[in-house]
């Protein structure tokens, strides 16, 4: 979504504003953008290897898919899960 909002903005930027486009978003601006970008997915997906750390595990430590995804990793804990849901729910609604 975040690369979605930058292209947004270029396009804005070429719609409103065509003569200027190449001043206004030079190669530094197009940088902060993309670190912008980079940083705020970090931010959000940082926590999800916390939270998940925190749980005691009882059952296989095997995931049934390929590639290592939050839920299913969730879902093996043993514990209440809830703070790792409202925080999955609340990432949803952020990034929306």
């Amino acid at each position: 979504s975040g690369i979605l909002v930058a292209m947004a903005f270029d396009l804005y930027v070429a719609i409103c504003y065509p003569l200027r486009h190449s001043t206004t978003l030079t190669n530094p601006v197009v940088a902060k953008i993309g670190l912008a970008v980079v940083l705020r997915g970090i931010m959000l997906i940082l926590p999800h290897p916390f939270l998940a750390r925190r749980w005691p595990y009882c059952r296989t430590n095997i995931i049934p898919n390929t590639y290592c995804e939050h839920i299913a990793v969730v879902k093996l804990a043993c514990t209440d899960i809830s703070v790792s849901s409202y925080y999955s729910l609340s990432v949803a609604f952020l990034v929306i």
